[in-house]
């Protein structure tokens, strides 16, 4: 099997969202955006045609290996709580990679049903791999613990945290090769879905401003410091050195 190209790790930047596994496509998306996230990238994906090998780095401290057929990943069918099929958007199709690593999840988790928290089996699904933390996801990928902020608090904003949240803007700022999830809880402002991820695209310290991508919707948003510390619950990533 020959490693992911750099032209499908690009397409992982922009990947869409389909099931309700945001942590999963914004953990992806955000490691796209550091040299050292690409190269995990790389070396844990790789597929001979439309077979794929997926590795995980650390479950329980080993790593394993996941494979997934053609027919495994066909099998894999979006579907609505009455498990009716619904049509994928032809012009934004599924990212097979992000597919592979979906039902790869799968195959992870019936093996070890712990790596799902308790509180994000609370929540209705389809597929086992819906519904999970980007710490736990990330964890186990790249085999390196992420830095987290108030991703397990019962702190549904960042207030309790400004200082720590500002100073992690500035530092996103200041290294741009980074690799950020930023996370919501129940929000009721417009602009955002409740208990969601975002990948994080850019930070601007000189005008305060957080730059978040939205693999659901396939857009950005950009808000200042005040709001993302008002609106977002956690920040979970690394700073490229972290990576190694």
């Amino acid at each position: 099997m020959k490693p992911i190209s750099p032209n499908e790790i690009q397409n992982l930047k922009y990947a869409i969202q389909y099931f309700q596994d945001c942590y999963l496509v914004s953990s992806i998306g955000a490691l796209t955006r550091s040299k050292n996230g690409m190269k995990i990238l790389a070396e844990n994906i790789a597929h001979c045609g439309n077979d794929y090998r997926i590795k995980f780095r650390n479950i329980n401290g080993e790593s394993k290996d996941f494979f997934v057929t053609k027919k495994e990943a066909d099998d894999l069918i979006y579907m609505d709580k009455f498990l009716n099929p619904i049509p994928i958007n032809k012009y934004f199709p599924h990212n097979p990679i992000i597919k592979a690593l979906e039902v790869a999840m799968n195959k992870l988790l019936q093996q070890y049903p712990s790596k799902k928290s308790f509180v994000c089996r609370i929540p209705n699904c389809n597929e086992e791999f819906e519904f999970n933390k980007p710490s736990n996801f990330l964890e186990m990928f790249t085999g390196i613990k992420p830095m987290e902020l108030n991703e397990s608090s019962i702190r549904f904003t960042l207030k309790s945290k400004e200082k720590e949240s500002r100073d992690i803007f500035d530092k996103i700022s200041d290294n741009p090769d980074s690799s950020f999830v930023a996370g919501t809880a129940i929000n009721f402002s417009k602009n955002f879905s409740n208990h969601h991820c975002y990948s994080i695209k850019k930070v601007n310290k000189n005008n305060q401003t957080v730059e978040l991508f939205d693999h659901r919707l396939l857009g950005s948003l950009v808000i200042t410091y005040e709001e993302a510390i008002k609106k977002l619950k956690f920040l979970v990533g690394y700073f490229n050195k972290d990576l190694t």
